[in-house]
């Protein structure tokens, strides 16, 4: 009697890397980085803005469903900026939320912005150039997601 060719076998070893999962890939056109969504991610996008040249910080949340509006922080008024604030804290004006934005969220930023994305508080992005971040919720094979290539 004979047992199953030893093909099957890889196949087996093989079969959960090629589970679909969902991720978030994080882009400035160069480069990306890539995070398997098995809970939430933090997003946190600090930056100065245009208009105003006061600091802002937008807090947002992934997951296999979207990425999600959390927090508002900002220190001035005008040029697009909240004006029903819930709080302050360390000298910012703090509004919560919980906004869908859907799949897909694009930045575009000049070197005036400074801007510094970060990920579960770990700085992964710091433009200093004109660039368009884009923010994604992807589902990718797992040996994508864990190569970082989704």
């Amino acid at each position: 009697m004979r047992g199953p060719p030893p093909l099957f076998f890889v196949f087996l070893l093989l079969a959960p890397f090629l589970v679909p999962t969902h991720a978030l890939v994080i882009s400035d056109g160069h480069s990306s980085r890539v995070y398997p969504l098995v809970g939430d991610v933090m997003v946190e996008i600090d930056y100065i803005h245009s208009v105003e040249r006061s600091e802002i910080r937008e807090v947002l949340e992934a997951n296999s469903s979207g990425l999600y509006a959390k927090e508002m922080w900002w220190k001035d008024f005008g040029a697009g900026l909240p004006e029903d604030i819930q709080y302050m804290e360390d000298g910012f004006y703090v509004k919560k939320t919980n906004i869908p934005l859907g799949r897909s969220l694009d930045f575009w930023f000049i070197p005036l912005n400074k801007a510094e994305i970060k990920v579960n508080g770990e700085t992964v992005f710091a433009p200093r150039e004109e660039t368009l971040m884009r923010f994604r919720v992807k589902r990718c094979i797992l040996v994508e997601t864990l190569l970082g290539r989704c």
